[in-house]
């Protein structure tokens, strides 16, 4: 809808003043030819119509312009066409004035020299219109500058947004194969479990992520398949919990906004060191809001600023939080003894 409505203005400032102006000025000949036989009315119609138009037409679209659009000093100069619109105003009142009083002498007009007042006020059309379609062309152009650069940002936009991704996926796909290479050296039979669900992963990523939209359902799905792959890399079972409510196929998310900040909480949490530790997991959605939390302890010996733990991936979904939710989410991260918690809340 944005689209069309920014073609139709383009196209009213590309003909529509001029349509305009050229009626105008077919009127106002018509006025000027008042009482005057058809013979003369085609003749002031052709000579003062074509011609003036022809004139307001080069000067106005063509030469004018491309002075005021050119490189350096655009603000001066278009103030100095804004003054001139200004001086032209007057004179074209005081010229609206003399039409009048022409007008109204014209069983007269001919002791007054009519057709030299014809031709001064023709003459004051054409300035007129020289001053109106510079202006109009000059607004044209500023009109398309400002279109162009709208669309220049949202192709940026796009870009990032698309280098985003291309950097999440290859660093969360380098940690999964890093786990697989682990137990496929100690000829760990959990390896096959593994690289099968490191296929659905890569499913998700080939055909999904290219997506700007996915459904909620697949990002559980994913967390599920990440969780289970980190499940098997441990002989001993591990303290991690995930609680889901609420998710449905209706509600929609951009891909990998959540993994990872999952991922994130096994890469600072002590549970290969403590058997105590342990990482929970809650994403709750009603309608449009998606309510995620994590938790997880920390290891004893690391002493950082909780937002300094990110990594490339974590960086990376914080900035595609930024490009597709801007103004739409919230994310607080906090540090209590030895527990790191980050909540996110999201409108879908």
């Amino acid at each position: 809808m944005m689209s069309k409505a920014l073609s139709r203005t383009e196209q009213f400032l590309k003909v529509g003043p001029y349509i305009l102006w050229f009626g105008m000025h077919i009127a106002i000949t018509l006025i000027l030819s008042y009482q005057r036989s058809m013979v003369d009315t085609v003749y002031y119609l052709v000579t003062y119509v074509f011609f003036g138009s022809l004139i307001i037409w080069l000067f106005g679209y063509k030469f004018f312009p491309e002075y005021l659009a050119g490189e350096g000093k655009i603000n001066r100069r278009l103030g100095l066409l804004m003054g001139i619109n200004i001086i032209f105003f007057v004179i074209g009142i005081y010229a609206h004035t003399l039409m009048a009083e022409v007008l109204k002498l014209s069983q007269i007009r001919d002791q007054y020299a009519p057709k030299s007042v014809r031709v001064a006020i023709w003459l004051l059309m054409v300035l007129l219109g020289i001053i109106f379609m510079a202006s109009i062309r000059v607004a044209r152009v500023y009109y398309l500058n400002a279109v162009q650069k709208i669309e220049h940002k949202a192709q940026r936009a796009e870009a990032e947004l698309k280098l985003l991704k291309s950097q999440i996926s290859p660093h969360f796909l380098f940690n999964t194969l890093n786990n697989i290479y682990g137990l496929a050296y100690l000829r760990d039979g959990r390896a096959a479990e593994m690289i099968s669900k490191l296929s659905k992963l890569l499913r998700y990523l080939l055909y999904d992520c290219d997506q700007p939209k996915v459904r909620l359902t697949k990002e559980k799905d994913l967390i599920e398949h990440y969780l289970s792959i980190q499940l098997l890399k441990h002989e001993d079972a591990l303290n991690v919990d995930f609680y889901h409510a609420g998710v449905t196929h209706h509600q929609m998310i951009a891909p990998m906004i959540l993994i990872n900040f999952i991922e994130n909480c096994f890469k600072h949490s002590d549970l290969e060191s403590n058997r105590q530790g342990w990482i929970k997991i809650s994403l709750e959605a009603e309608n449009n809001k998606v309510n995620f939390r994590t938790e997880n302890t920390i290891r004893k010996e690391v002493k950082e600023d909780p937002m300094d733990r990110r990594g490339i991936g974590l960086t990376n979904s914080l900035k595609l939080l930024e490009a597709n939710y801007p103004g739409k989410h919230e994310i607080e991260i906090t540090e209590e003894g030895h527990i790191y918690q980050l909540d996110l809340k999201i409108i879908l």
